[in-house]
Protein backbone atom coordinates (compact mmCIF):
# COMPACT_ATOMS: atom_id res chain seq x y z
CA UNK A 1 0.00 0.00 0.00
CA UNK A 2 1.32 3.44 -0.92
CA UNK A 3 1.35 6.46 1.39
CA UNK A 4 -1.25 8.04 -0.92
CA UNK A 5 -3.71 5.16 -0.41
CA UNK A 6 -4.48 6.04 3.20
CA UNK A 7 -4.39 8.69 5.89
CA UNK A 8 -1.07 8.00 7.57
CA UNK A 9 -0.86 7.92 11.37
CA UNK A 10 1.70 6.87 13.95
CA UNK A 11 0.07 3.44 14.11
CA UNK A 12 -0.19 2.57 10.40
CA UNK A 13 3.03 3.95 8.87
CA UNK A 14 6.77 3.63 9.35
CA UNK A 15 7.77 7.28 9.38
CA UNK A 16 11.30 6.50 10.63
CA UNK A 17 12.07 4.53 7.46
CA UNK A 18 11.79 7.74 5.38
CA UNK A 19 14.45 9.64 7.38
CA UNK A 20 12.10 12.62 7.66
CA UNK A 21 9.11 13.51 9.79
CA UNK A 22 5.54 13.97 8.61
CA UNK A 23 3.23 13.62 11.60
CA UNK A 24 1.86 16.98 12.78
CA UNK A 25 2.96 17.99 16.28
CA UNK A 26 0.09 19.60 18.23
CA UNK A 27 0.66 21.92 21.20
CA UNK A 28 -2.38 23.43 22.94
CA UNK A 29 -2.53 25.90 25.79
CA UNK A 30 -5.23 27.82 27.60
CA UNK A 31 -4.85 31.58 27.18
CA UNK A 32 -8.02 32.71 28.99
CA UNK A 33 -11.46 31.40 29.97
CA UNK A 34 -12.66 29.35 27.03
CA UNK A 35 -9.86 30.55 24.68
CA UNK A 36 -7.05 28.26 23.67
CA UNK A 37 -4.05 28.64 21.39
CA UNK A 38 -3.32 25.60 19.25
CA UNK A 39 -0.01 25.37 17.42
CA UNK A 40 0.54 22.72 14.77
CA UNK A 41 4.03 22.06 13.42
CA UNK A 42 3.85 19.77 10.40
CA UNK A 43 6.66 17.26 10.72
CA UNK A 44 7.93 18.89 13.90
CA UNK A 45 10.60 20.81 11.98
CA UNK A 46 12.22 17.66 10.60
CA UNK A 47 10.87 17.80 7.04
CA UNK A 48 12.29 19.27 3.82
CA UNK A 49 10.86 22.60 2.67
CA UNK A 50 11.96 22.68 -0.95
CA UNK A 51 10.36 23.49 -4.29
CA UNK A 52 9.76 19.80 -5.08
CA UNK A 53 8.99 18.54 -1.54
CA UNK A 54 6.99 20.47 1.05
CA UNK A 55 3.87 20.55 3.21
CA UNK A 56 1.03 22.09 1.24
CA UNK A 57 -1.47 22.65 4.06
CA UNK A 58 -2.62 21.89 7.61
CA UNK A 59 -6.24 21.42 8.70
CA UNK A 60 -7.44 21.63 12.29
CA UNK A 61 -10.45 19.85 13.81
CA UNK A 62 -11.82 19.87 17.32
CA UNK A 63 -14.08 16.93 18.23
CA UNK A 64 -14.31 16.21 14.47
CA UNK A 65 -15.59 19.75 13.75
CA UNK A 66 -13.61 21.41 10.93
CA UNK A 67 -12.01 24.62 12.29
CA UNK A 68 -9.86 25.79 9.38
CA UNK A 69 -6.99 25.27 6.97
CA UNK A 70 -3.74 27.11 6.40
CA UNK A 71 -1.95 26.68 3.08
CA UNK A 72 1.80 27.02 2.56
CA UNK A 73 4.16 27.90 -0.26
CA UNK A 74 7.31 25.86 -0.76
CA UNK A 75 10.60 27.23 0.50
CA UNK A 76 9.33 30.63 1.68
CA UNK A 77 6.98 29.48 4.46
CA UNK A 78 7.55 27.19 7.43
CA UNK A 79 4.72 24.67 7.86
CA UNK A 80 3.62 25.92 11.27
CA UNK A 81 0.06 27.07 11.97
CA UNK A 82 -1.40 28.78 15.02
CA UNK A 83 -5.11 28.96 15.76
CA UNK A 84 -6.90 30.72 18.62
CA UNK A 85 -10.21 29.00 19.31
CA UNK A 86 -13.09 29.08 21.74
CA UNK A 87 -13.73 25.53 22.84
CA UNK A 88 -14.87 23.48 25.77
CA UNK A 89 -12.52 21.01 27.39
CA UNK A 90 -11.89 18.18 27.48
CA UNK A 91 -11.83 17.73 23.73
CA UNK A 92 -10.05 15.87 20.96
CA UNK A 93 -7.81 18.04 18.76
CA UNK A 94 -6.65 16.63 15.44
CA UNK A 95 -4.46 18.00 12.68
CA UNK A 96 -4.23 16.73 9.12
CA UNK A 97 -1.23 17.77 7.01
CA UNK A 98 -0.52 17.09 3.33
CA UNK A 99 2.99 16.50 1.98
CA UNK A 100 3.10 16.78 -1.81
CA UNK A 101 5.32 13.67 -2.03
CA UNK A 102 4.06 11.50 0.82
CA UNK A 103 0.34 12.17 1.19
CA UNK A 104 -1.85 12.86 4.20
CA UNK A 105 -0.68 12.65 7.83
CA UNK A 106 -2.93 12.77 10.89
CA UNK A 107 -2.17 13.34 14.56
CA UNK A 108 -4.57 13.88 17.46
CA UNK A 109 -4.40 14.63 21.16
CA UNK A 110 -6.85 14.55 24.04
CA UNK A 111 -6.79 18.06 25.49
CA UNK A 112 -7.96 18.95 28.98
CA UNK A 113 -7.11 22.67 28.93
Amino acid sequence: MSLFDQINTSSNSNEAAMNEKHLPVIIAEKISDGKHKIKVDAGGGKHPNEMDHWFQWIELRIDDLYIGRIEFSAKIMDPVAEFVVNCKTPCNISALARCNKHGLWLSSIEYNG
